[in-house]
């Protein structure tokens, strides 16, 4: 069984996969400037930061358990 830190971690890089492949096809699409592109660069970034949040609390939870 996976402990919580683990599972936090495995999301996180989920996220960033995502995030990744989001940017990739966001390169090479022919969307043209507009506020739909922008949003989905604005969402790319949250995700980025969801991703670096959650593996930060992950970190944090392990360190704990590493004291204990």
């Amino acid at each position: 069984m996976m402990d919580i830190d683990d599972k936090l971690e495995m999301i996180a890089n989920q996220l960033d996969n995502i995030s990744d492949l989001i940017g990739l096809n966001l390169n090479t699409s022919d969307i043209k400037k507009s506020d739909e592109l922008d949003r989905l660069y604005f969402l790319t970034d949250y995700i980025k930061r969801l991703t670096t949040d959650l593996k930060n609390i992950s970190d944090d939870i392990r360190k704990r358990n590493d004291a204990k």
